[in-house]
């Protein structure tokens, strides 16, 4: 589990997600648009999956699956910070 879950738009809905472990970010990874996969979804992928095989941190994983998502426009924000309209 991650200590804090990351806030992304996922799908062609838009559906906000929280996704709150490497097991998540691997869900989300899967189904990440083929058309939208460069060096940045390859890299993050790594981390996770070296995650998954105990060979990287959770937090590491996060930390690549929350920089993909902010490179492609998916973060929406990190769950537990507060409200930018707060």
């Amino acid at each position: 589990m991650f200590e804090r879950p990351v806030r992304v738009q996922a799908g062609d809905s838009n559906t906000l997600r929280d996704v709150r472990s490497v097991e998540g970010a691997c869900e989300v990874l899967i189904d990440w648009p083929h058309a939208r996969r460069g060096p940045f979804y390859q890299s993050a992928l790594e981390v996770v999956n070296a995650a998954l095989e105990g060979k990287a941190s959770v937090e590491e994983a996060r930390a690549a699956f929350a920089d993909l998502c902010a490179h492609a426009g998916a973060l929406v924000g990190e769950s537990g910070d507060p409200d930018p309209g707060s």
